[in-house]
């Protein structure tokens, strides 16, 4: 019996464990920003939160170990570079990382940039060029389970 209550124990505080680190889900004031930026964007709130569970399970504390990229869209400096958000994208300052993770510029900047993809690509490369960059998408990048990712859960929160 010891045993049992043991591994439930165990069980639980894995699970519990799991969701600090990778988020715990869409809390209600990060769904407000979302509300909220995606209005002020003119961008669909269910593809910004598909791109935010793909991108950080929303998580405003996520950090890409592979590149440098942060917060609940993963924004890089150099995104927030062209937003006007930071001065230096080649060695970003503390405070500025700080400013891309703060869940409200993170938003802002990743708004703007989806905004201006679907400006200019059809729904699905803008969504890969998310992923892989604009200019990587037009040099023929493209990232499939990027893309189905996405739709799912694009579909998910439609």
């Amino acid at each position: 019996m010891r045993i049992i209550i043991l591994g439930i124990v165990i069980i639980c505080l894995f699970l519990f464990s799991r969701k600090k680190i990778f988020g715990g889900g869409l809390s209600p004031e990060i769904a407000d920003l979302i509300k909220n930026k995606s209005y002020q964007w003119g961008v669909d709130r269910a593809l910004i939160k598909a791109h935010c569970f793909v991108e950080s399970a929303f998580n405003p504390r996520a950090k890409n170990p592979a590149d440098p990229s942060y917060g609940l869209m993963q924004v890089t400096p150099a995104l927030a570079y062209d937003f006007g958000l930071i001065v230096n994208w080649k060695d970003p300052s503390s405070v500025e990382i700080d400013m891309i993770y703060n869940p409200a510029f993170n938003l802002d900047v990743a708004c703007w940039f989806i905004a201006r993809l679907h400006k200019e690509l059809p729904f699905d490369g803008a969504i890969q060029a998310y992923n892989v960059g604009l200019s990587g998408y037009k040099k023929g990048r493209r990232n499939s389970v990027y893309l189905k990712r996405v739709r799912k859960y694009y579909a998910k929160y439609s």
